[in-house]
């Protein structure tokens, strides 16, 4: 590794590393040359971009700097040595170049003072800006203050940007590095951008003058290095949990966010059939307001389904004080003094001795159809019901009979309706331990003696957070990536946590998984989602698009109803380019 100092206006030093640390000069007082053997008499004033190259037949490197008040390119065989090629033409601002990558046979620069933007270049000397800003200052972020590019590195998954920001809060400065990815095969298209900071100076470094210098990859790390004033070169160490994608996780960036409002819908004391617990809410959004059927329970343990509105998806504003649908038929009601058998002990959810549990909506056309577990007592199967958007708005709970749509005999949970057809075909998402089953079928008029069959199948994953079971969270949300399917999912490592996940569907083929995340999208960590009937449980049952945000909502501890957001196109992005590492704490160390 080379580090290359200014020691005046017109020479440099150059330091040699093995470990990124420690340092020994090699090269004093070297000056920039000239093809001809002479020097040339500037120094660059302003450090731009160093970058590597295999256009001939050995590597080269080149030095992009500001020579005030234009920039010129120099090159270098073994970075200790340098000789003056040219003026570089069409730069206005400092950037950084992308080593060893091309596009379209043109060098990348991404730049700017105050906003990034990218440059293109087939010779390194003339360059070609665009205009179009692919970068700035967040006013609501952490990186809401000036931006300063660190470098760029080519990943498997594009090309990652990682930036700092100088923040200014009550007259003292901290500094926050963040991160971005673009495509490859089209450096101007931002596929994720960090939502936190991957590191932050805070307090460490005080009220000290401190320069940032650059990052460089280097041995398993990220190294970025920093000038303190009258103290040295500071390097802040980012580790890699996998160095061979240089990236950052979707721990970080694809968490949903729960409001401060949560839980939305809780018991109430004076409707005795929601007394005892309210969550599992399935939700449709209708007239752009978001209509909410949560399974509600009183003492006696049956489940009914209550009925909620809401404007912005978070607030309440309108709430039924009655269920607007109850047991009717045996299947879904119990008979005789409750028990649990086996079955239900070991399945059900929310404890429930008997009822309508877990409801998850569908708008098909004018109708609503609405699949839940039907509980007896002995059996949980699934069962199907519709009413027409223009009595469910009137609240006429004209439903039609439910009609049972799993096997006897087969504990079936999980069910919802793809909102279209594929191939002319009804698709149907349900769970039998432990998987996610899918099946087509002609249409939604079950007969009562034909069954769901598990024609095709999303499985649990061997050693990971999903690896001892799944359900269809919510009716998959058509997006231009593919069907979003939130889903819930159990680990083998601690069986009584329930997470969720998140997938792309392929639009044409539902049984097609586009992508999938490798962490959970949310875990249970609040208060309302750990002191409950079940603690330890996030349930999603329902999921709704209200503008640009994604709203999902699930039950927190089987006894609440809560909602978690995040916005929809970032989220798709990032779904999109989740198998990454991420930055670990940062390691402080004096190098210089």
């Amino acid at each position: 590794m080379y580090f290359i100092a200014g020691e005046n206006m017109f020479s440099f030093n150059v330091a040699t590393s093995e470990d990124g640390f420690n340092f020994e000069l090699t090269a004093k007082q070297q000056e920039i040359g000239t093809r001809r053997g002479g020097k040339k008499s500037f120094l660059p004033t302003e450090k731009f971009s160093f970058f590597s190259t295999h256009d001939g037949s050995a590597p080269s490197h080149k030095l992009l700097f500001k020579c005030s008040p234009r920039y010129c390119v120099a090159d270098s065989e073994d970075f200790t040595s340098w000789t003056y090629s040219s003026f570089a033409g069409g730069l206005s601002s400092r950037g950084i170049v992308v080593s060893e990558f091309k596009y379209r046979n043109k060098y990348v620069l991404y730049g700017g003072d105050s906003a990034v933007s990218v440059s293109y270049s087939s010779d390194a000397i003339k360059w070609s800006s665009r205009k179009k800003i692919l970068l700035e200052s967040r006013p609501d972020k952490f990186d809401s203050g000036e931006l300063g590019l660190e470098n760029v590195f080519v990943s498997s998954k594009g090309l990652l940007l990682l930036y700092h920001s100088k923040v200014i809060s009550h007259g003292k400065i901290s500094w926050k590095v963040g991160a971005a990815l673009f495509d490859s095969t089209n450096p101007e298209k931002l596929l994720w951008r960090s939502d936190e900071a991957l590191w932050d100076s805070g307090k460490e470094w005080g009220a000290r003058a401190v320069s940032p210098i650059g990052v460089v990859k280097f041995r398993n790390r990220l190294i970025s290095y920093w000038d303190m004033e009258g103290e040295g070169i500071f390097a802040v160490v980012y580790s890699f949990l996998n160095i061979h994608i240089p990236t950052v996780t979707s721990h970080v960036s694809l968490n949903l966010k729960k409001p401060a409002g949560n839980p939305i819908i809780s018991p109430r004391a004076e409707n005795s059939w929601e007394a005892f617990t309210t969550f599992n809410a399935g939700t449709v959004k209708i007239n752009n307001e978001v209509h909410i059927l949560y399974r509600a329970q009183g003492y006696d343990y049956v489940s009914t389904v209550g009925y909620a509105r809401s404007k912005d998806g978070v607030n309440i504003d309108e709430r039924l004080h009655y269920p607007v649908y109850v047991p009717r038929l045996p299947f879904e009601s119990m008979s005789g003094s409750p028990h649990a058998s086996p079955n239900t002990d070991q399945f059900a959810s929310g404890g429930g001795y008997g009822g309508c549990e877990d409801p998850r909506v569908t708008k098909v056309g004018n109708r609503l159809y609405m699949v839940f577990v039907a509980n007896d007592g002995s059996s949980l199967r699934l069962a199907l019901t519709s009413i027409s958007v223009k009595d469910f708005l009137a609240h006429r709970w004209f439903w039609e009979r439910p009609i049972l749509i799993s096997p006897p005999g087969v504990v079936d949970k999980s069910g919802c309706i793809l909102p279209e057809k594929i191939n002319g075909k009804y698709v149907i998402f349900h769970r039998v331990f432990p998987d996610i089953l899918i099946d087509y079928v002609d249409n939604l008029q079950f007969t009562g003696n034909s069954w769901l069959k598990g024609e095709f199948r999303i499985p649990a994953r061997e050693k990971m957070w999903d690896s001892r079971k799944i359900g269809a969270g919510a009716p998959p949300i058509k997006t231009k990536d593919g069907w979003l399917l939130i889903y819930y999912a159990v680990d083998d490592k601690d069986s009584s946590k329930y997470k969720i996940g998140a997938m792309l569907l392929d639009l044409k083929d539902p049984a097609k998984v586009l992508h999938r995340t490798n962490a959970p999208i949310l875990e249970p960590t609040e208060v309302y989602e750990n002191e409950g009937f079940k603690p330890g449980v996030t349930y999603p049952c329902g999921a709704v698009v209200l503008g640009k945000t994604l709203l999902v909502y699930y039950g927190g501890a089987d006894s609440v109803v809560c909602v978690a957001s995040a916005p929809l196109d970032h989220f798709l992005s990032e779904l999109k380019h989740s198998e990454i590492a991420k930055l670990d704490t940062a390691i402080i160390k004096q190098v210089l």
